[in-house]
């Protein structure tokens, strides 16, 4: 019902962008003027094409830019899109910011195209696709242009511009619903203790190779959710490495490693929050993180192993994703692969 009033699918590969083909697409029912490599296929009355090309020169109804929360994301597609359209965009887009929703309609400005659809970027790459062509359907567009989404590995949107910074530590804001979301699940465990501040980490690079270890693995187990908040308590010393590089295997063992020779995240904030495992500081200030990992498939740890146990004994090289303590009722996992996890938010806090 969605495609009723669209002639014909576009997948673009923006030249410039480091990006590559994917499912989401551009689509146009004018002939494209800057396409090439088109791949074509006829899906009833709909024409669907990947192709390259340059989507600020197509013409049709609307573009679609994927952005961030603010509407003024400058990088990539993006930006090419900002700065082809000019600023009286720009300037549709500041007024949007206000409204809260997760996307806006402009005009083309001095772009070919009648009208540019700017959406925030979402993990649910689906549902933002399908959000675009229900509204497409109803302003009865027949003819739109989706640059390749989810190929490029955005950061997230609701990180702070970075500019050439390789980490960057923000400290949240109390009133925010980020805030919030983190403060809510540390204190489900933790209701005795205060938090001093939460912090989001902004690395590019650890990030990026997270999500190409996510990619890997959301294609390997379907359609599985692969991943987990979870915690890791920390002591101070080790803050500025793990914002920098990560979690480090080469830490597993300093706290009896019951269940395999990797790194341990706990279900639970109050398991993070022992003195053990989140030593103190000369303040009395704590420190935990609430991380992403990639629990994916897992099985029962054991003590020494380095890597999760094989899923077939005959087979050496097919293996389970993490180990647990428990297959049941999981109240900590371990993955023996350092980029299985994102140190997401550093939460400071004290008894």
């Amino acid at each position: 019902q969605v495609f009723q009033g669209i002639n014909s699918l576009w997948i673009f590969r923006y030249l410039s962008d480091e990006v590559c083909v994917s499912f989401p697409a551009a689509f146009s029912a004018v002939s494209s003027t800057s396409a090439h490599n088109v791949l074509e296929v006829t899906i009833g009355s709909l024409v669907f094409r990947v192709a390259e090309g340059d989507i600020t020169k197509e013409e049709g109804d609307a573009i679609i830019n994927i952005t961030n929360v603010s509407f003024n994301l400058k990088k990539g597609v993006s930006k090419a899109i900002l700065n082809g359209a000019g600023k009286a965009v720009e300037d549709e887009c500041a007024v949007a910011r206000q409204t809260g929703n997760n996307y806006v309609i402009t005009q083309g400005g001095n772009l070919p195209c009648k009208n540019i659809i700017h959406f925030v970027a979402q993990d649910d790459i689906k549902s933002l696709v399908s959000q675009v062509l229900q509204e497409c359907e109803l302003q009865q567009y027949t003819s739109v242009t989706f640059p390749a989404i989810g190929t490029g590995l955005l950061l997230p949107p609701t990180w702070d511009p970075m500019e050439n910074e390789r980490v960057k530590i923000v400290e949240l804001k109390p009133d925010s619903k980020e805030y919030k979301d983190v403060q809510e699940k540390f204190l489900q465990t933790c209701q005795s203790f205060k938090i001093e501040k939460i912090e989001r980490v902004q690395n590019r690079y650890l990030w990026k190779s997270y999500q190409i270890k996510k990619c890997e693995m959301d294609q390997k187990n379907g359609d599985k959710n692969n991943e987990r908040l979870l915690f890791h308590g920390t002591s101070q010393e080790s803050l500025t490495f793990i914002n920098d590089h990560g979690f480090y295997r080469s830490y597993a063992g300093m706290h009896a490693p019951n269940f395999g020779n990797g790194t341990y995240f706990a279900v639970n904030a109050s398991y993070s929050a022992y003195d053990i495992y989140s030593k103190p500081d000369a303040n009395g200030k704590k420190y935990m993180y609430l991380a992403r990992v990639l629990v994916g498939e897992y099985s029962l740890g054991k003590k020494g192993s380095v890597t999760p146990a094989r899923k077939d004994v005959n087979n050496s090289v097919d293996l389970f994703d993490s180990s647990t303590d428990n297959i049941n009722q999981p109240s900590m996992f371990i993955i023996f692969n350092d980029i299985q996890a994102y140190p997401e938010y550093l939460i400071t806090f004290t008894k």
